[in-house]
C-alpha cells in the first residue's frame, strides 16, 4: 500500500491566530518593504488582511506601498481604510497627504497634513510636504512658513533647507536661497541637486566663479552628472569664455546624448562665435530631440532672420511667446489669434511685446495693416502712447496695465496678435519693407523747435551730435556684448567741431564726470529731459539733433523711426533685425551700421566712425559755404 507524501505547509498560506503572529508578520513585511522588496512585503500583509481585514497597521502598509508604486488612488483608498478604523495616528494621515497630493488632489492633501500636524504638532515631515503642496499651489509665502516650521521642529532637516532655498528662488531672495542650499549641502554634502541650483541662484547674482567653484564641486562628487557640465557650460558662456563653454556642452552630450536643452546651449555659444551653420544644426539637433523645445525653435529663428531668411525665420520666432525668459509680460486676450485672413470691416487688437525699441521698430509695420483695415487697437507701453497716438491718429491707442484695459477684453473685437507677430504677414523679402519712407514717427513740432533752439545756442554753431554708449538690456550677456564705455569714444568726442550731447538713459552723471575730469572733453546732459520716464520728450530731443551715434539700443530705434541721421555701432554677432555684412538695414533707411570684425574689438569700429564723422563735418562745410 503506497504511502501519500505529507504536503509541507505554505508559510504564506498559514491563517494567523494570535496578536504576536500579526506583529511579527508585521515586522517581517515592514523589513521587506524597508529594503525594496515590495511584492515580498505586499504577500504577507494581504496574507495578515484576509484574517484581519480591519488591522489598521497593515492596512497603511500595504497602502504605502502602493503610493510607492505610483498606484495613488488605491493607496488613498487602503489609507482611508486604516483611518477608519484607528482616527488618532498621526502617519496615516500624512500618507494620506501623500497619496492624495499624487493624484492632484491638493486641497485634501493640506487637510489631511494638518490633521497629521494636529495629532502630532512636531511631524517636521508633514510641514516639509505640506509647503510642497502649497508650492504647487502657488502660494509661495505659505510655503515659506511651513517649510521654516519644519527646519525649527528639525533643525538638520536637509530636504527642508532644499526646499526653502527653491521656494526663495522662485522669488528672487537670492540671498536667501544661496544660505539655504548651503544649509542643506552642510546636512547632506553629496545632494547633487542642491549644488547645481546654488550654481544657478550664484548665477542669478552675477557671482559667475562661485558658480563655477559649485559645478566644478558636483562634479568632484558625481563626475559624469551631466547637468552639471551644462550649467558649467552656461556660466563659462556667460564669462565670455566661449571655447571652454563649448567643450562643457559636448561633455554634457557625451553623457547624456538626447540632452535637447545643451544642444540649444550649444547653439548659443557657436553663434557668439560666429559659427552660424553649426549653431543651426544644434538648434536643428534639440528641436529633433524635443520638438517642443521652445527656446531652440525661438534661437532657430532668430539665427535664420540674421541670415536674411525671412520665411522660415519668422515662422520660428513665433516660439518666442513660449519661451520662459521671455523679454517681455505675458498677455492674455480673449479674442482669437489673427492668422493672416481677410479684415475687411475686421477690428485687430495689437500688443506691444517685449523692449521698447522692438515697440518701436515693429510699429513700422502699422501702415501696412492699415490697408487692410481701418479698426486697429493698439495696446503698448505707456511711456509711448503720446508720441505713438500722434503719430498715427487714426488708431487708438490703449496703455499697457495689469489687469488691461476693459476694452481690450472686449469679445466684439474679431482677432488679436502680438505686434511682433506682423513680422510674418508683412516683411517677408526685403521689397516688403516700406521704401520711400524714411520715418514714421513724429515728435512735438513744438518742442523739437524749442529745444533745437537752446541746443544751437549751446553749441555756437557747431554740429549737434547725440551720443549713447551702453546697454542695460535684461540679458546681461547681450547687453555687455553691445555695449561700450566712454573712454572708447575719446577719438570721436575729441572732435572740436561738434557738440556732444547724451542721450544715455539712466544715472550716468557720475560717469560723464569722472570721463571729463580725466579727459577734459565735455559731454553736455539736458536735465530737463528724462529719456526713460518721458520718451516724448526723448523723441523731441532726438529730432532736435544733426546725427545719432550710439550702440544697439532704444536711442537708434527712436532715431531712426524719427527718419534722423543716426549711426548705430554692432557687435560681432549683432541682434537678429541687423542681419550681416550690410551697412544699411531696410528697417530704416536713415541708419548707417558700423560693424565690429571680432568679438569685443569696438578700435576698428570706432576709427571707421571717426573717419566718417570727418568727412561728414567736411561735407557739412562744403554745404554751408555754398
Amino acid at each position: 500500500m503506497s504511502r501519500k507524501k505529507r504536503q509541507q505547509p505554505n508559510p504564506q498560506q498559514q491563517s494567523i491566530d494570535s496578536v504576536d503572529d500579526i506583529e511579527g508578520k508585521l515586522q517581517q513585511a515592514i523589513s521587506f518593504y524597508q529594503v525594496g522588496q515590495l511584492q515580498q512585503a505586499e504577500q504577507i500583509c494581504q496574507q495578515i488582511l484576509r484574517d484581519f481585514p480591519k488591522h489598521a497597521e497593515t492596512l497603511h502598509l500595504l497602502g504605502i506601498i502602493a503610493y510607492q508604486v505610483g498606484e495613488n488612488k488605491i493607496a488613498t483608498d487602503l489609507i482611508t481604510r486604516a483611518i477608519e478604523v484607528d482616527s488618532k495616528q498621526s502617519p496615516f494621515y500624512y500618507s494620506l497627504g501623500n497619496s492624495l497630493r499624487g493624484q492632484g488632489k491638493l486641497e485634501k492633501a493640506i487637510e489631511a497634513y494638518h490633521q497629521a500636524i494636529q495629532i502630532q504638532p512636531n511631524h517636521a515631515e508633514a510641514y516639509n510636504n505640506l509647503g510642497t503642496v502649497f508650492i504647487d499651489q502657488g502660494r509661495i509665502d505659505d510655503a515659506i512658513e511651513t517649510y521654516q516650521q519644519a527646519i525649527c521642529i528639525q533643525p538638520d532637516h536637509g530636504e527642508a533647507y532644499y526646499n526653502l532655498g527653491n521656494a526663495f528662488h522662485s522669488q528672487t531672495r537670492l540671498e536667501e536661497a544661496v544660505q539655504s542650499y548651503h544649509q542643506a549641502i552642510q546636512i547632506q554634502p553629496n545632494r547633487l541637486e542642491a549644488y547645481n541650483n546654488l550654481g544657478v541662484a550664484l548665477i542669478d547674482q552675477g557671482k559667475l566663479e562661485e558658480s563655477i567653484q559649485i559645478y566644478q564641486k558636483t562634479l568632484e562628487i558625481q563626475p559624469n552628472c551631466a547637468d552639471a557640465y551644462n550649467n558649467l557650460g552656461n556660466v563659462l558662456r556667460e564669462q565670455g569664455r566661449l571655447k571652454e563653454s563649448i567643450q562643457a556642452y559636448q561633455k554634457t552630450l557625451e553623457i547624456q546624448p538626447n540632452c535637447a536643452d545643451a544642444y540649444s546651449n550649444l547653439g548659443i555659444a557657436l553663434k557668439e562665435q560666429g559659427r552660424l551653420k553649426e549653431s543651426i544644426r544644434a538648434y536643428q539637433k534639440a528641436i529633433y530631440i524635443q520638438a517642443g523645445s521652445a527656446a531652440a525653435h525661438n534661437n532657430l529663428g532668430q539665427i535664420l532672420l540674421l541670415l536674411g531668411d525671412f520665411h522660415e525665420g519668422w515662422r520660428e520666432y513665433e516660439w518666442r511667446l513660449k519661451c520662459d525668459d521671455i523679454n517681455s509680460e505675458k498677455r492674455t486676450f480673449p479674442q482669437p489669434s489673427w492668422d493672416g485672413t481677410n479684415l475687411d470691416d475686421k477690428t485687430i487688437l495689437i500688443w506691444a511685446e517685449q523692449g521698447i525699441g522692438d515697440e518701436i521698430m515693429f510699429t513700422s509695420i502699422l501702415p501696412n495693416l492699415s490697408h487692410m483695415t481701418e479698426k486697429i487697437i493698439i495696446e503698448c507701453d505707456q511711456r509711448l502712447t503720446p508720441l505713438f497716438q500722434r503719430s498715427f491718429p487714426q488708431i487708438q491707442f490703449f496703455s499697457r496695465a495689469n489687469p488691461p484695459h476693459p476694452r481690450l477684453l472686449d469679445k466684439n473685437i474679431d482677432y488679436q496678435m502680438p505686434i511682433g507677430g506682423l513680422g510674418q504677414w508683412f516683411r517677408t523679402n526685403e521689397k516688403s519693407f516700406l521704401s520711400g519712407q524714411d520715418s514714421y514717427l513724429h515728435a512735438c513740432p513744438k518742442k523739437v523747435l524749442q529745444m533745437k533752439r537752446k541746443y544751437q545756442q549751446l553749441a555756437d554753431g557747431k554740429l549737434l551730435v547725440g551720443i549713447s554708449w551702453k546697454s542695460t538690456g535684461i540679458n546681461q550677456r547681450r547687453a555687455s556684448l553691445k555695449s561700450t564705455v566712454l573712454k572708447d569714444w575719446t577719438s570721436i568726442l575729441s572732435g572740436k567741431n561738434c557738440f556732444f550731447m547724451s542721450l544715455q538713459y539712466g544715472d550716468v552723471k557720475a560717469e560723464i564726470n569722472t570721463f571729463t575730469n580725466q579727459t577734459e572733453i565735455p559731454i553736455y546732459q539736458d536735465k530737463e529731459i528724462d529719456s526713460f520716464q518721458s520718451l516724448d520728450d526723448f523723441a523731441a530731443q532726438v529730432a532736435a539733433l544733426d546725427l545719432v551715434i550710439s550702440i544697439d539700443n532704444t536711442t537708434v530705434h527712436m532715431a531712426g523711426a524719427l527718419g534722423e541721421k543716426v549711426w548705430t555701432l554692432l557687435p560681432y554677432i549683432p541682434d537678429w533685425r541687423w542681419m550681416l555684412e550690410r551697412e544699411d538695414t531696410p528697417w530704416y533707411p536713415s541708419m548707417r551700421l558700423f560693424r565690429q570684425s571680432e568679438t569685443g574689438d569696438w578700435s576698428r569700429v570706432f576709427a571707421q566712425v571717426r573717419s566718417a564723422l570727418e568727412q561728414y563735418m567736411e561735407h557739412s562745410t562744403a554745404e554751408g559755404r555754398q
